[in-house]
């Protein structure tokens, strides 16, 4: 968005963060990759779907497999979006028809997509971004209490699974609000005719509070990934502890304990960076080194780079996947 001076108009023209970017006539090479990592991202997720269903008599006996077949719902979906973006715009933009709009405060392009289509995207997006977030705590609290819980108190709790099942319905629920601020404060997709980039702006603004209000579900996401990223510190803390306890005889366990050590390692190093990154990217404003475009696509792989940290992980250091694959 082309913005004046107002302060208004300058606070609904910043990126919320979920940025989605396109320029594929200049940018073709890179386009070319994000889709071939967004096709990785898909396969991925896909391949997680077939095997939780293939083998869900076995997965679903265990209630971490119960919240890992929702996040991978959410995942897919991120991926989707990603697709459906992307492959539109490669073809519409070849027409290079674009309609630019004029209002009061800033000058903006329609961009290559009917409004209720982006509005419909930006929203799955929106409702996907949080409910990666969401079930990625709930998949880092089951990881901490399998850990931390003794194995004689998690037999003692009396139907684990209706407590899973509402645990994940809870957040399914989540997800699905917290696009409703967004669609109260009119946030979507707003195309920039001159910089080639497609931003998200939110412009109905009242006051101070809905301003505060929206910063808060904002800063809600990072909330969330600092929370997920202590959840595996201590993870690795208590499994440390735990294998300098060992004695030599309980070879079994300890093949166990390290299987899930380095799985944990894994997945914390993959969804910090991921996030650290997307963190940094938000500090980031355009100049000589990375222009708008840059910034833009950078945050965008660096969000779909999250979808695809607990599907490939899980498929490649889970022992009961693997011999899932096997079949």
């Amino acid at each position: 968005i082309l913005c004046s001076d107002n302060l208004i108009c300058e606070v609904n023209c910043k990126s919320t963060g979920v940025v989605a970017a396109r320029n594929t006539g200049k940018y073709l090479a890179l386009l070319l990759l994000e889709s071939i990592f967004g096709l990785i991202v898909a396969f991925s997720n896909l391949l997680l779907i077939l095997i939780l269903i293939v083998g869900r008599r076995r997965l679903m006996k265990n209630n971490f497999y119960v919240v890992l077949a929702n996040l991978v719902v959410c995942t897919s979906l991120k991926a989707g979006v990603e697709l459906g973006f992307i492959v539109p715009y490669y073809v519409l933009q070849s027409d290079g028809e674009k309609k630019v709009v004029a209002d009061h405060h800033c000058v903006q392009a329609k961009g290559y997509f009917s409004g209720p289509y982006e509005l419909l995207i930006f929203n799955v997006s929106v409702c996907a971004d949080y409910g990666v977030l969401f079930f990625s705590v709930l998949i880092a609290i089951n990881r901490f209490l399998a850990v931390t819980k003794p194995p004689e108190d998690s037999r003692s709790v009396r139907h684990p699974g209706l407590k899973t099942g509402l645990s994940c319905v809870l957040v399914w629920l989540c997800s699905m609000i917290i696009p409703i601020p967004f669609f109260i404060f009119d946030c979507q997709y707003f195309y920039d005719n001159k910089l080639q980039v497609y931003y998200n702006t939110c412009s109905n603004f009242d006051n101070d509070l809905s301003i505060a209000l929206l910063k808060c579900l904002i800063y809600l996401s990072y909330l969330c990934a600092l929370v997920v990223l202590l959840l595996y510190l201590l993870i690795l803390r208590s499994l440390r502890k735990q294998r300098r306890s060992m004695n030599s005889p309980s070879r079994q366990t300890s093949n166990a304990q390290l299987q899930l050590l380095k799985q944990s390692i894994v997945v914390f190093a993959l969804y910090g960076a991921s996030i650290l990154c997307v963190f940094a990217m938000s500090f980031v404003r355009p100049g000589f080194i990375m222009g708008a475009f840059d910034i833009a696509y950078v945050e965008n792989l660096l969000n779909l780079s999250i979808a695809a940290v607990y599907p490939i992980c899980f498929l490649a250091l889970s022992g009961e996947m693997r011999r899932l694959q096997m079949r």
